[in-house]
């Protein structure tokens, strides 16, 4: 079973309720006007 910190930091992984906190945490900043940077690297995206 994933602790909740597992559905927190992956943004593929639906949490129990359906939610994509990674997902959530993004469209707050874009409501807040933050800067906000991604970067993709053949190990990943951050």
């Amino acid at each position: 079973m994933l602790s909740p910190r597992d559905y927190d930091e992956a943004i593929t992984i639906f949490s129990p309720e359906g939610r994509l906190y990674q997902v959530e945490y993004a469209l707050e900043l874009v409501k807040r006007g933050a800067p906000i940077a991604g970067v993709a690297s053949p190990e990943g995206v951050v």
